[in-house]
């Protein structure tokens, strides 16, 4: 349960920083890298104080009482560890920040880093399957197509 739920924390972070890339590269006049990375690093914060409170909500649910220290160490961690799939996009604005190649060209990098971030996670979800190899990759064919699908649906809301 522990793995899944850094897993799943780490795909809502990688898909929310998706939306935002391309929310910043739809935009005809791309805004600076600073406001980019600023707005990235913002919707991030906010991403994972959400996926926290979600934690600790359905926590309480399920238990029926508050997660004790140790389980309360955990949810944290892995919360805030659900915010290294942002660290490639950032590290692909920053050298637009400085100049070295335009912001739209790093918002581009920023999106194939983080839609190879979601492949990698995917193949990390099914690697430890204990399911034979042809349905490992059709869940990994699945999970990739959804993905594909969401970020067209991503691409298309901002025509």
């Amino acid at each position: 349960m522990h793995r899944a739920s850094a897993l799943k924390e780490r795909i809502y972070v990688a898909f929310t920083t998706l939306a935002v890339i391309i929310a910043l590269r739809a935009h005809d006049h791309h805004p600076t890298a600073g406001l980019a990375l600023g707005t990235l690093a913002i919707t991030v914060t906010a991403t994972i104080c959400a996926v926290y409170v979600a934690g600790l909500l359905s926590h309480m649910v399920i238990h029926g009482q508050l997660p004790t220290s140790v389980e309360h160490k955990r949810m944290i961690v892995d919360t805030f560890g659900a915010g290294t799939v942002a660290v490639p996009p950032v590290i692909c604005l920053i050298p637009a920040h400085f100049g070295v190649y335009g912001t739209g060209t790093g918002l581009v990098a920023a999106m194939l880093v983080t839609t190879c971030t979601l492949a990698a996670v995917g193949i990390l979800a099914v690697r430890r399957l204990t399911v034979p190899r042809a349905q490992r990759l059709a869940i990994l064919t699945a999970h990739c197509l959804l993905a594909l699908a969401v970020i067209a649906l991503e691409l298309l809301s901002h025509r």
